[in-house]
């Protein structure tokens, strides 16, 4: 299966993604202390993050289509000869 072509939007996405299941589990967290005003925190907080995954995964996606990908390394090949 091949990769997925690399843009300059490629690595934030990981982190949002990351930020939104901790934004989740703190939810969840703060919920079982059934505080409304840290759910309602937590709910703009994801809200916030939700909007900013979304509009980096279209760009990602436009910016594949409009080929402005990043070049890929070239493939490292180990030597025999000894240093």
């Amino acid at each position: 299966m091949p990769n997925e072509p690399q843009t300059r939007h490629s690595r934030i996405i990981p982190e949002l993604r990351f930020s939104l299941n901790l934004l989740y589990v703190g939810r969840l967290l703060v919920g079982m202390k059934a505080t409304d005003e840290g759910q309602d925190l937590f709910d703009e907080r994801i809200e916030t993050v939700t909007d900013e995954l979304v509009a980096t995964e279209l760009l990602h996606e436009a910016s594949i289509l409009a080929g402005d990908v990043l070049p890929e390394p070239p493939p490292v090949y180990p030597t025999d000869d000894p240093v």
